[in-house]
């Protein structure tokens, strides 16, 4: 069961990627999507996440975020605790 925390900030993450998508010149946006993933721990601080569902030329996936960045790992990697 998912908490009512871990909802808002899903949805906070979901409103920041889109809001980062949206803005700026192509050149400076983000990625839309993680095409690939990494099952490398992340060993910063996680602020949020969301899970990205697979949408070819995206990938399954749990994005996190963090201070310095958003990452695409592995949904169902090892240290992944969802």
């Amino acid at each position: 069961m998912i908490s009512s925390g871990n909802l808002v900030r899903s949805a906070l993450v979901a409103i920041v990627l889109v809001a980062v998508v949206e803005s700026g010149s192509a050149d400076q946006k983000l990625a839309t999507c993680c095409k690939t993933v990494s099952r490398n721990p992340i060993t910063e601080p996680i602020t949020g996440f969301m899970v990205q569902q697979a949408n070819l030329p995206c990938v399954k996936a749990v994005i996190f975020q963090t201070k310095s960045g958003l990452y695409c790992s592995q949904l169902n990697a090892r240290w992944v605790d969802l």
